[in-house]
């Protein structure tokens, strides 16, 4: 049997980590650690990473003839945060579908805490205890610990 602790999901655009804390002895153990390098890139690094297509572009001979295809302009680093979100989203909810959690705190950068949130499942939403705006990522596990005691919690 799986003992269900505490997650903490501690992220921003380009990196996440996942810990778990340990219901009887309080000890961080890590679930996941998880890099998305491309949120860094410019967009115009981007757009050529995944080969320049604009949006907006008609196709066919003349007028009237062929589709015309028009997407309303999304911002290529959103769209990669957008991804990374999703991605972590899906290590925590792995984690509720195996029994894992007892209960989920995010504390992630802003706007990145509202992607992963709306990234997340309804098993997981529902063990999620607190959100912290702030970007922890490159604290140590025992200073994270520390400032989350200290921290407001978040609507």
């Amino acid at each position: 049997m799986t003992t269900r602790c505490n997650w903490i999901v501690i992220a921003n655009a380009a990196r996440a980590r996942i810990i778990e804390v340990g219901a009887v002895d309080g000890a961080c153990r890590h679930v996941a650690d998880l890099v998305h390098p491309e949120s860094r890139l410019t967009g115009t690094e981007q757009a050529a990473l995944h080969g320049g297509d604009r949006p907006g572009r008609v196709v066919g001979i003349g007028h009237g003839a062929g589709n015309a295809s028009y997407q309303p302009h999304t911002d290529p680093r959103r769209r990669e945060h957008d991804r990374f979100a999703r991605e972590v989203a899906a290590a925590v909810d792995e984690g509720t579908a195996k029994g894992r959690l007892a209960g989920l705190i995010l504390v992630a950068s802003d706007p990145f805490l509202g992607r992963l949130k709306s990234s997340l499942g309804e098993q997981s939403l529902k063990l999620l205890l607190r959100t912290v705006v702030s970007d922890f990522t490159t604290l140590p596990d025992a200073e994270v610990l520390r400032r989350l005691s200290s921290a407001t919690e978040q609507p």
